[in-house]
């Protein structure tokens, strides 16, 4: 073979390759946009981003901590319907949103104490929707938030005895904000028991950390739209007292935690 040949063969090798790698390219971003990012935004928020976190935080908690649900008939139930949904819960630790959250895909906006969202992680309270609330004092703001996402519809997700309940396997008091956003909104409250979760302050090991944590999704109930704001705490305290078992302490904790 003439030696003036294999320029020209190694040339056209090399554009038979880039162009097989255009093409496998363009296939692969096909199938991505057309079977991928559309399973995905079937999840929270319907964005494929928040669909892989979704995805991702559910695999962390099958692999640690092993969550058992039930009453999940109520829980899918309300879903599934179009009307605002308030959920509230015991709480044990920072992972409890997230096991509810791993229960359904439709988005749940929590209610947060600003001083426990970490800085620098802004970009993740914007895309989960976070509502964060301001615990030296009463937060009007973040009560009309909560208040317009249920009016329109939405899912607000809320602890309503205010901080991590010490000792653990107690139930503090409800703030009486629960009762105002549960009758003045129209919305179905589904009440929430939280058990088996590790105990521990860190954020990132109660995520992380084994165990076997439980949920328990207990019958939905309304509110007349008159019935006073404490009364409908104190029921509601009941309702997941009866359900577990655990003392009430009468006694409400510090919100702000001194250093």
């Amino acid at each position: 073979m003439p030696s003036g040949l294999i320029p020209i063969l190694g040339s056209s090798n090399e554009a038979t390759w880039w162009l097989t790698a255009a093409v496998v390219y363009i296939i692969a971003m096909s199938l991505w946009w057309v079977l991928v990012v559309p399973a995905l935004r079937r999840g929270p928020s319907e964005t494929a981003t928040l669909g892989i976190l979704w995805r991702l935080s559910k695999l962390v908690l099958r692999l640690r901590q092993h969550p058992e649900f039930e009453g999940l008939e109520h829980f899918e139930s309300l879903m599934q319907a179009d009307g605002p949904v308030l959920i509230i819960a015991n709480h044990t630790g920072g992972v409890d949103p997230l096991l509810i959250q791993y229960a359904g895909p439709r988005l749940i906006r929590w209610m947060m104490a600003q001083d426990m969202m970490a800085s620098g992680a802004e970009d993740l309270w914007k895309l989960t929707r976070v509502i964060g609330v301001d615990r030296t004092g009463p937060d009007a703001t973040a009560l009309r938030i909560a208040m317009r996402t249920l009016r329109g519809g939405g899912v607000v997700g809320v602890f309503p005895e205010g901080r991590i309940t010490r000792p653990a396997g107690t139930l503090r008091p409800f703030q009486e904000g629960i009762g105002m956003l549960a009758a003045r909104c129209g919305a179905t409250v589904l009440p929430c028991w939280i058990s088996g979760t590790p105990d521990v302050e860190s954020m990132s090991r109660s995520v992380f950390g084994r165990s076997r944590s439980r949920v328990v999704f207990l019958e939905p109930v309304r509110y007349e739209r008159d019935t006073p704001a404490a009364e409908v705490a104190t029921d509601l305290r009941d309702r997941i007292a009866v359900a577990s078992g655990w003392p009430k302490i009468d006694e409400m904790m510090p919100l702000i935690v001194s250093p």
